[in-house]
């Protein structure tokens, strides 16, 4: 599944910069690429990214084995997790699979903001 300008892959390169140092928050999804689950998730915030595309806030996919610095950096040992950050803070970690309609909700009430549905 191609990038688009709403749901980036995020490389060790750009994380200090664009999660660390950023005062937008962010959601991170932490997966691997040759996962089933991780393919749906994947899907799934692609979709999500959308909704909030007024760039209220940033949504990156890491592979933990492409960019195994992030997950460490987070011990981030189990996938697929999401991570929501704000102003460099994790606010709230989810182990595991969760349904779009309970990420949007904890975007939604973490960050305070207002979704467009795609």
């Amino acid at each position: 599944m191609p990038d688009n300008q709403n749901y980036i892959s995020l490389s060790n390169e750009a994380f200090v910069k664009k999660v660390i140092a950023e005062k937008q928050p962010s959601v991170l999804l932490f997966s691997v690429s040759w996962s089933g689950n991780a393919e749906i998730m994947n899907s799934m915030m692609e979709r999500i990214s959308k909704e909030f595309n007024n760039h209220q806030v940033h949504f990156y996919k890491v592979d933990i084995e492409e960019e195994p610095s992030i997950a460490e950096f987070f011990n981030i040992y189990n996938v697929p997790t999401i991570l929501m950050v704000k102003e460099g803070e994790v606010i709230d970690l989810v182990k595991g699979f969760l349904p779009a309609s309970k990420i949007r909700k904890k975007v939604v009430e973490l960050f305070e903001l207002k979704q467009n549905r795609a």
